[in-house]
């Protein structure tokens, strides 16, 4: 971390440096975050690197992908950019996530169940033609009961989830079964995909997308979805704990 203010450092590092941070974003989302947030807050690149002690070109770096600052710095950088680490880092504020869910998934017992859902089935038998291994997102997985049913029918899993209490539950669930799940915690209508897959599927979880921000994430799912792939959705819920979705 630099601590003078009379000159000017060059702080990039190498992603080796910086592996455990690295794994919770994309290095391309994140300059882009960066670059957004000092638009935001009326700064040139110049004028950012003065005020961080550090060089323009480290700055123009961050900004397009090919470089990261120390984790030692961002405290700094998110408190002049006027944001949090964790919107910084992700593009979302991690504390305080919950789901109306919460109160259920922190029992013993499986709410949904372990069955997987006929939706699910129903994807499957239609991705007959994919192969071993096809990578495929699961968008609101709940327990796991679907994301389960994916993996031992051979996809790689990504099981997106804002309940906490549902991602323990997702792991518990796994680690039974043997199988390998990417459990993200985090919140469907912030997330910033920055994969390809070949399956985007969500059981009962696109009612809680704002109406205004439904097309965008369509837009956003067919963006990212390999071709010939499939996007599997399901809306529903009347729940005595959930409101009712306007529409």
């Amino acid at each position: 971390m630099v601590s003078r203010s009379d000159q000017r450092y060059n702080l990039t590092y190498s992603t080796n440096n910086f592996s455990e941070v690295i794994a919770l974003f994309n290095k391309k989302n994140f300059g882009k975050r960066i670059a957004s947030l000092r638009k935001e807050n009326g700064y040139t690149q110049e004028q950012l690197a003065e005020i961080l002690h550090v060089t323009g070109q480290a700055v123009s770096k961050w900004e397009k992908g090919n470089a990261l600052p120390d984790t030692s710095f961002l405290p700094l950088l998110a408190g002049v950019l006027k944001t949090s680490i964790d919107r910084l880092l992700t593009g979302e504020e991690i504390a305080g996530k919950t789901s109306p869910y919460d109160q259920e998934y922190i029992k013993e017992e499986y709410y949904w169940g372990l069955k997987h859902s006929m939706l699910a089935e129903m994807t499957v038998n239609l991705c007959d033609k994919l192969k071993y291994g096809s990578r495929l997102l699961d968008i609101g997985s709940g327990e796991g009961r679907d994301s389960i049913y994916f993996a031992k029918c051979g996809f790689v899993v990504d099981a997106l989830e804002i309940s906490l209490p549902g991602i323990e539950k997702i792991k518990q669930y796994s680690n039974s079964e043997s199988l390998p799940i990417h459990a993200l915690h985090t919140n469907m209508i912030d997330y910033e995909m920055d994969h390809y897959y070949d399956v985007i599927y969500s059981m009962g979880a696109l009612q809680f997308l704002p109406i205004g921000k439904r097309q965008q994430h369509f837009e956003s799912y067919k963006k990212h979805t390999s071709i010939g792939g499939l996007n599997a959705h399901l809306v529903f819920v009347e729940k005595p704990f959930i409101p009712t979705a306007p529409d």
